[in-house]
Formats: structure tokens, C-alpha cells, sequence
């Protein structure tokens, strides 16, 4: 029988699924995303790939096809809409003495996460979200652990006691989260608390989910682990009914295995993982998965990830071989002790709504969007406000006869009136000079979202910038713009290329701790080693915990591998570097000196030389061990090269596009026909039923063996 991997990219507006066969081989659906019950989205991607695997989804053999489903995967919005909707179980707080405002203050910075410098600025600008356990839900206890681990203050546990009493009984919570400080250090208040917190709900009759940040987040940065574990307490059960609700309607077809998630750093899980929230930001990380198994195709350590989808414009950047974690992530106006692959965002996409501004009557876009539903004005589906696909498909560049292959009906007269009085006639501009003004400055924000604020300190001319997401390859060639990019590339599944990076990751799990250590020069070897032994006694507990995790999850020993991570920086320095140890422990002064080794090659990669110290002063801040079972991936097949010229099926003939000012013949071609070695010169649209590549006249298309396409200034290639 034949087996099927299906993995699943559920953004804010469409949810991408992908089918992989045993060879490699993948069929794409698409559907409209569904925040209230995400398997509705789900299974209608899922039917449209089944149906072109030429299965009819609702007859015996669709019916019965969760059978031949291996693995299915799934990266979704649940948890992110959970906390965005204030949905969650209600919430109490046991905290240190003192700190009981601690979720509610949160830190300065949270109130500017993900705005703009002329935002950033302007304190008017800047809001306190609201937050998820509001004071009267938190009671403070005295305690207090030092910041190496002592205990200064014993443990007062009649308040432990009253305080929990409280919130089970007087605020009626629905979970609980304990969050002292310095825990990571030692836990041992957290885990008295826990007993005795227990103990009480034996007592009352009302047993609640119970959090404890030393185990959800055994981190420093006290606001970023409070808010990591309410977010695990507040949320995930919330979360996981949706996902359980996706894995009912699979063993409806037949799926007789679990449900996968995807975590924030770039592995796969069980959806019972405990530490569900560790989830809640995995949608865009299947991109830079895909990147990185791409990178190996072809050979580029540096990658640029640009994923354009109907809400956001996602981006990250993949340096020297290395995917970028970021441990503190913003998550909804708050710091998280939650490790997740870098990723930068901003409001801009094809639903982006297009406004403009009563004082000054200048075009404002989004930042929020139509989304898939109500989604663009000529869909009708409720929505008036222009939106930027609106303004593609005014420009010819969209075909109103293949919006999701053709599935859906497209009115372009109500897109052109309602742009018109909306936009173009109170600029006093025609209406396809306003579409494109629109669409020039959506790209334009884009470009500077990659060059100003993601590359920052890199140079274009070693990365190469690759285009993904439903709409990447349309607006690829407008935001790579002038810049000197090493090369630009897309892919024909860049639609589900994220679901399609969900399929190429491992099922894997990743623990972290603090760990406060410093090596000088004034130090002999023996001391070095000495000093870095703190590292060791992590790393194996970590290991530990996690081999534990696994093989209760069914794995066997012989199935996990380990991997272990120091993050160390120069003293002095700001920002550490993540470093794969070259060693299993450091009991030598070898180990030691391959340890540091390690971290100034990964340095000098990154950064220019003009950056490293004369004085050799390390700093250890933070170890982490992945877990890793191997799993069956997709493959990119090498094909044999067909001729320049594509076949003539693969023509579909002109359409006018309005460019530069003016109308001109774009060629239209049929993605689905176009053959590894074929070449094309723009003006071009190359269309699918879920995406489209706009080429302008002065690039030149190249697919190579891999049906990869390489996308090049014609004036570059003379």
C-alpha cells in the first residue's frame, strides 16, 4: 500500500496543505483559514491534494485514505488565536513576594514590540497590552533564591497555602502558574510549592492544570519566563481542543496514528507534548526549515527567507549554515522564554487593507488585513475596503479566472469601483496609476523591512534571497528591487513551501538553562576546565530529562540522538552566539579548548573581524541540549534538463499588464507545464492554481534541475 506524509501550514488567511508521497513526489490544496475551527481549513486543503492525486475525496477511496497517511503534521494559529482573542482558561499567579505585578507591568519594551522607528519614538504610540492574569488573579509568597542558587529566604508555606485556596476558591481559576525567582537555579521552592498546592486542591475538590516555571522555562529574565509559563497555563488546553478536533476528523478518514505539531524552534511533536506552548509561534517556522534543507541542494549557507501571505510578510535570515534562534521572542506584546527560529514580521500581504489618511490624505497600508475572510473587495464577501490583491488584480497581474484555481468567482468591476472612489479619485489619480502606487509602496516596505531591519551588518552580496508564501513569487521581484543579492530564487510549491518545511523537519524536542559562567585569561587551563563544569552538570540533566520525555512518547534509546549547544559571547559584548559543542562534555583541557574553538570559528563566520577582541575573556550564559528522532522527509528530485524553449502547452497566450504607467503584453504561462531547463525573458506571469510569478521586463527566468527558479536581471546576464 502505498504510504503518504501530509503536512499543514495554517497562516492567518490560507491554510496550505501538503501531500508527500515514498518518492518524494507532492500535490498542494489550499483553502481559506478557519480561526473557529481550524479543521474546516484543514480538511478542505487536505481534499483539494487528494483530489489531485486524481482520488475523489468523498467517495470510498478518499473516504478510507487516512489509511495510507504515515505521518500528518500540522502548524496552525490556535494557541496565537487563543491569547489574541483573550479565549483562554482563567489564570492564577503564585509569585515571589513583591512581584505579583510582574505579568501586568511586563517590561518597557513590550510596549513597542514590532513597531516602527517613528512609532517607537512617539509615546503615544506606545500600549500595555492587556493582560492575560490581571492583578487580582496573582498572590504573592515570601521566599527567595539567590541568583546562584541559595536560599536566603525560607519558603513561607501557610501563604502558599491561603494564596492558593484563594485562587481555587474566591477567583474560581482555572489553572495556576508559579513563577519565583531565580527558579532556574534552583527549584526547589517552586517544587515545594507545587506539593503543597496539590494538597489543597485535594482539599477543595477542584483539580486545576499547574505550571511551574522552573520547569516550562528554566531560563533567566524573570517578565519573559512569568509570561512563557501563563501563556503554557492560560492557553494550551485551549490550543490542543483544536488540534484534537483536526486529529478526529483525520481517523474519520482512517488515520490511525497521532496528530504532529511543530515547535517555535524547528522540530516536531506529539500534540499531548506538555509543553504545548512552545507551539505557539510555529507558523512561519517551516519556511526556514524548507530554506535549510534547500540550502543543501544548492550548495548557499546564506539564505534570506521572505514569506509574503495574505496578513504578514515574514523574514529570517539563515547565516553561514546556522538557523537563527532567537530565545526571547515577542509574542503579542510580550517577551518569552520560549526558544523560536528568528523570524521578523510586519503587517503587509496581498489582504493588506489600503486606506487613506483623513489628515493628510496620503496612502496608508494595513497594517491589518481582510484576511481570508472577508478577503478582497471582488470576492464580495463583506469586505469594502481595498486591499492590495485587489490592486493586482486591477493591474492584470492577478487572473480573475484562477483565484485558487479558479475555484472561487472573482468580480473585477467591484474591485475597480470601489478602488476608485476609496482611492484613485480622491488622489485625483486614474485607477490604475493608484494600484500601482499602492502596490510600489507595499514592495517598497518590504524591501526596507529586509535591508534596513532584518540585514542589518550583512552584506546582500553573500546572501540569496528566496521567495515563498502565496503570493512570495508575485511580489518577489518588486522587493528584491535594486539590491545586490548573491542570487533570487523561487520555488513552484512556494504556496505550501512552509507546510513543505514542516514535512522536512525531525521529530525533535529542546531543553535549555541558565548557565552563569566566565573564563579570563588570567585563568591556568586546569582552572578553565574547572570553571566550565557548571556546563557539564546542565547538559546531563537536560539529557536526561529529555531521553525520559522521548521514550515515554514510544521512542526507543537506539532512536535519539543528542546534540549539545553552549551559547557563549565575549565578555562585554550584548548579544552571545549559539555554538554546537564539538564535545559530548568538557573533563579535558582539550575538550576546553575545542569548546572555545568552536565558538570563535562560529564567530568569525558571522561577523566581521573588526568585532572580535584582542583579549581572549569568554562568557558562558545559557546551554541547551536537542533530541532528535529521524524522520522520513521529501525529497528534491534531480530531473534531466528539457530545452530553453518551453513547450507550447505550456503557453497560454498575452494579457494586458499595466507597468511603469502604461499597458503592455505580458506572456501568461502555465507553471504546472514548465519543464527544469526551460527559460523565460519577462514581462511574464507565470500562473498556478496557488500562486503566480510576475517576471517584469528586465528579468530573465532560469529553472533549473531541481525545478528550482533563478530569477536574473537580463542586464546582469550580458
Amino acid at each position: 500500500m502505498e504510504r503518504y506524509f501530509v503536512a499543514c501550514d495554517a497562516g492567518g488567511t490560507m491554510t496550505d496543505v501538503i501531500v508527500v508521497d515514498e518518492q518524494g513526489r507532492s500535490v498542494i490544496g489550499k483553502a481559506p483559514t478557519s480561526p473557529h475551527d481550524e479543521s474546516i481549513g484543514y480538511m478542505e486543503s487536505l481534499e483539494e491534494g487528494i483530489e489531485q492525486l486524481g482520488v475523489d475525496p468523498r467517495g470510498p477511496e478518499g473516504r478510507s485514505f487516512g489509511r495510507k497517511v504515515e505521518t500528518s503534521v500540522y502548524t496552525g494559529t490556535s494557541m496565537l488565536n487563543t491569547v489574541i482573542n483573550m479565549s483562554g482558561v482563567k489564570t492564577g499567579l503564585l509569585v515571589t513576594r513583591g512581584f505579583e505585578d510582574v505579568v501586568v507591568q511586563g517590561r518597557g519594551s513590550q510596549t513597542f514590540i514590532g513597531a516602527q522607528w517613528s512609532e517607537i519614538t512617539h509615546m503615544q504610540y506606545r500600549k500595555h497590552r492587556v493582560p492575560l492574569v490581571p492583578r487580582r488573579q496573582a498572590r504573592g509568597v515570601t521566599e527567595r533564591i539567590d541568583m546562584f542558587g541559595t536560599p536566603v529566604i525560607p519558603l513561607y508555606e501557610q501563604e502558599v497555602e491561603r494564596g492558593v485556596r484563594e485562587l481555587l476558591v474566591d477567583e474560581a481559576c482555572e489553572a495556576i502558574a508559579i513563577v519565583f525567582l531565580h527558579s532556574y537555579a534552583n527549584p526547589v521552592h517552586e517544587q515545594r510549592a507545587a506539593e503543597i498546592a496539590r494538597a489543597i486542591m485535594r482539599e477543595v475538590g477542584r483539580e486545576v492544570p499547574l505550571e511551574l516555571s522552573s520547569e516550562v522555562a528554566p531560563t533567566a529574565r524573570e517578565v519573559s519566563r512569568a509570561n512563557a509559563t501563563v501563556i503554557q497555563a492560560y492557553a494550551s488546553n485551549t490550543a490542543r481542543r483544536q488540534l484534537l478536533r483536526i486529529e478526529e476528523e483525520l481517523q474519520n478518514i482512517g488515520y490511525s496514528h497521532s496528530l504532529k505539531t511543530v515547535l517555535g524552534y524547528g522540530g516536531i511533536t506529539d500534540i499531548r507534548y506538555p509543553r504545548l506552548f512552545e507551539a505557539a509561534m510555529s507558523g512561519p517556522v517551516g519556511g526556514l526549515m524548507g530554506a535549510k534543507y534547500l540550502s543543501t541542494i544548492i550548495g548557499e549557507d546564506n539564505i534570506v527567507c521572505s514569506d509574503v501571505g495574505g496578513t504578514s510578510f515574514d523574514a529570517g535570515a539563515i547565516t553561514a549554515g546556522v538557523l537563527p534562534i532567537d530565545r526571547e521572542p515577542g509574542f503579542q506584546d510580550m517577551y518569552v522564554n520560549v526558544p523560536m527560529l528568528g523570524i521578523m514580521s510586519i503587517g503587509a500581504g496581498t489582504g493588506t487593507y489600503i486606506r487613506l489618511d483623513p489628515q493628510t490624505n496620503r496612502i496608508k497600508l494595513g497594517p491589518d488585513s481582510a484576511g481570508g475572510t472577508p478577503g478582497p473587495t471582488f470576492l464580495e464577501a463583506g469586505n469594502t475596503t481595498p486591499t492590495i490583491n485587489d490592486a493586482n488584480l486591477l493591474l492584470g497581474i492577478l487572473n480573475e479566472h484562477n483565484y485558487l484555481g479558479g475555484k472561487l468567482e472573482v468580480n473585477k468591476q467591484v474591485s475597480h469601483d470601489l478602488f476608485k472612489e476609496k482611492i484613485a479619485d480622491p488622489l485625483g489619480l486614474g485607477v490604475h496609476e493608484a494600484a500601482e502606487t499602492c502596490l510600489d509602496l507595499l514592495n517598497l516596505m518590504m524591501r526596507e523591512h529586509l535591508v534596513r531591519s532584518l540585514m542589518v551588518g550583512h552584506d546582500l552580496r553573500d546572501y540569496v534571497l528566496l521567495g515563498y508564501g502565496g503570493a512570495g513569487p508575485m511580489h518577489l521581484l518588486g522587493y528584491a528591487g535594486e539590491h545586490p543579492w548573491k542570487a533570487v530564487i523561487t520555488v513552484p510549491h512556494a504556496g505550501a513551501f512552509s507546510a513543505w518545511g514542516g514535512a522536512c523537519m525531525d521529530y525533535s524536542h529542546r531543553r535549555h538553562k541558565t548557565v552563569a559562567t566566565v573564563l579570563t585569561p588570567d585563568l591556568d587551563d586546569a582552572m578553565k576546565v574547572a570553571y566550565l563544569q557548571p556546563v557539564n552538570m546542565a547538559w546531563d540533566a537536560l539529557e536526561k530529562e529529555l531521553l525520559a520525555e522521548l521514550s515515554g512518547e514510544g521512542f526507543s534509546a537506539d532512536q535519539i540522538s543528542m546534540s549539545r549547544v553552549i551559547y557563549m559571547k565575549y565578555m562585554g559584548q550584548l548579544d552571545d552566539i549559539e555554538v554546537a559543542s564539538p564535545v559530548h562534555r568538557v573533563d579535558t583541557v582539550d575538550d576546553m579548548r575545542a569548546l572555545v574553538g568552536a565558538f570563535e570559528d562560529q564567530y568569525t563566520k558571522m561577523f566581521t573581524l573588526v568585532a572580535k577582541p584582542d583579549v581572549g575573556a569568554y562568557q558562558v550564559t545559557e546551554v541547551c541540549v536537542v533530541a532528535k528522532v529521524d524522520t522520513v522527509k521529501p525529497r528534491l528530485r534531480r530531473h534531466e534538463l528539457a530545452s530553453p524553449q518551453p513547450d507550447r502547452e505550456a503557453y497560454k497566450g498575452k494579457r494586458p499588464v499595466f507597468r511603469k504607467g502604461a499597458w503592455h503584453d505580458a506572456d501568461i504561462w502555465r507553471m504546472e507545464d514548465i519543464k527544469p531547463g526551460n527559460e523565460i525573458d519577462g514581462l511574464a506571469v507565470i500562473e498556478a492554481s496557488n500562486t503566480t510569478l510576475f517576471v517584469p521586463a528586465e528579468w530573465h527566468v532560469r529553472v533549473d534541475e531541481h525545478d528550482i527558479y533563478w530569477l536574473e536581471r537580463k542586464d546582469a546576464q550580458r
